[in-house]
């Protein structure tokens, strides 16, 4: 009977570790990308006050070159502020070549936005690429980098050119060539997985050469700053346990750390799909991927943790552990729900603080939806600046709230101060005219910050309220003064000038 009994915890536990592999699905294109998003009523969320944490933190966020289709969501809807890193996503690479090539070109370099123009002379670059490069010329610590791989390109063996040292070569010469040409301030590589010693090597192989690559190629143009290298990775075993840890450590600037989609369809019972702790049935934790990394001898100041803005759904199911009978229709795609449609109508939220996950769920349709709350992400970077990590992470910006309920803005309240380093606007020799001129400015651009905003004080309602700063950190209900009016912040906000297209601050008129 004991023998019995231990054959199946074996079986039990071999099967969850390969349940784990499927884990990150969710960073892909869906097939219906081109569809408006289902449509469902939004419960009311409970508001939650949030603490400032000292010490600089990164803020980074996904961006999909597709979610300008069905989902609406353009380069000019994101509320730069509470981010300092963007990452575009996807590219593909040839795994005969080891090229890298954009994947939608009317997206990346053609669609024009209001304020482009169709007359202008010269090769010029449009798309969200540009939008980016606006965005970053207007937020100098906004740093923008071309995310290649994600779940869709990396199957069917797309980065198996990683095992060839030429191949390899030529992925860096085309990384490279990428961001002089479009003005990124780095690469990110989202291999979903590394699936043999051979593959695992031949992957830290390539970030130590692209290391290399950055650091000369930032010499030779007089650059102090270093251009990005990250890598989105695991925190199931079977999608770290090729990782070469230490030789990766010394080429990353950051470990983007995918902790979601611990659970979805592949299971057979609902689950939390992000859960910080726990994970008695899946055998995945964030915690323990944390202590994972940091034993194989991760730096922890570049551990980035992973926040889902979306929420995987299971319907018919009693709760948690309970079995289910379907995934629902989700927002784009079956079974995702994007966060800013939960919680659902009709729905309660429970969130466990002791495994620090949440969920909603609705006792007459029996649908669960695990998604994180912005009381859950509070804890989060709480945890996250225990540790000494670098910041969070979010998959992706088309999902997130705005407001007090954003999840990217709750995590950066938390920080209270964001990572200023200052990003990239040098690129002579790319082949975009625009890029070469930054867009047709003169010398070297300048922050959003303006030289017209008074020093503060002044009479009647702006009597004793300081002058806005983009360097200072405001969050909903604090006042400044600019341009002898007076306005207040909306939401979390660090270098947003008022009056700017980020609408986050309120004008209550002049002085």
């Amino acid at each position: 009977m004991l023998s019995l009994r231990h054959g199946l915890v074996l079986a039990i536990a071999i099967f969850t570790t390969i349940l784990a592999a499927n884990a990150t699905q969710v960073m892909h294109k869906p097939a219906n990308f081109m569809d408006a998003p289902h449509k469902f009523e939004t419960g009311n969320a409970t508001p939650r006050v949030i603490h400032k944490r000292a010490g600089a933190k990164a803020q980074i966020a996904y961006f999909t070159n597709w979610g300008i289709y069905g989902a609406n969501f353009q380069p000019t809807d994101i509320v730069p502020g509470p981010l300092t890193h963007v990452l575009y996503a996807f590219a593909d690479v040839s795994p005969d070549t080891g090229v890298i090539s954009l994947t939608d070109s009317y997206a990346d370099e053609q669609k024009h936005f209001p304020g482009d123009s169709w007359d202008e002379t010269g090769n010029n670059l449009y798309g969200c690429l540009k939008q980016l490069y606006l965005l970053k010329m207007a937020h100098r610590n906004f740093k923008v980098s071309l995310s290649v791989g994600g779940w869709t390109y990396s199957q069917s063996g797309h980065f198996d050119f990683v095992t060839d040292a030429t191949k390899r070569a030529t992925f860096v010469s085309s990384a490279l060539q990428l961001i002089e040409d479009y003005g990124f301030d780095g690469l990110d590589l989202d291999f979903e997985y590394p699936s043999s010693t051979a593959q695992g090597q031949g992957f830290a192989d390539l970030l130590t050469s692209l290391r290399s690559s950055f650091d000369t190629y930032a010499a030779g143009k007089g650059d102090t700053t270093p251009y990005l290298l990250t890598s989105a990775v695991s925190a199931g075993a079977s999608g770290y346990e090729y990782l070469v840890v230490p030789q990766m450590d010394k080429a990353l600037s950051y470990w983007n750390l995918m902790a979601y989609d611990y659970a979805g369809s592949w299971l057979t019972w609902a689950d939390n799909q992000a859960n910080l702790y726990g994970g008695a049935l899946t055998g995945v934790s964030t915690d323990a991927a944390v202590k994972w990394y940091l034993s194989q001898g991760t730096t922890a100041g570049k551990i980035v943790m992973g926040i889902p803005l979306y929420g995987r759904a299971f319907e018919d199911t009693n709760g948690i552990g309970s079995s289910y009978n379907g995934i629902g229709p989700g927002t784009i795609q079956a079974g995702i729900y994007s966060y800013d449609v939960l919680p659902l109508a009709g729905a309660q939220v429970f969130e466990n603080l002791t495994d620090v996950s949440s969920y909603s769920y609705d006792s007459a349709s029996k649908e669960l939806v695990s998604y994180d709350t912005p009381h859950i992400v509070t804890l989060k970077a709480q945890y996250v600046t225990s540790k000494g990590m670098a910041g969070t992470m979010f998959w992706d910006l088309s999902t997130d709230k705005v407001g007090s309920d954003s999840l990217v803005g709750t995590a950066a309240g938390v920080y209270g101060s964001l990572d200023q380093t200052q990003n990239h606007l040098d690129y002579p020799n790319s082949k975009w005219d625009n890029i070469r001129s930054n867009m047709g400015t003169i010398g070297s651009p300048t922050s959003s910050s303006s030289t017209s905003a008074p020093t503060g004080g002044g009479t009647g309602q702006c009597a004793g309220i300081g002058a806005w700063s983009s360097a200072s950190i405001y969050t909903d209900g604090m006042t400044a003064v600019y341009g002898s009016h007076l306005w207040t912040a909306k939401w979390w906000t660090q270098g947003d000038t008022p009056g700017g297209s980020a609408g986050v601050w309120t004008d209550n008129g002049a002085c």
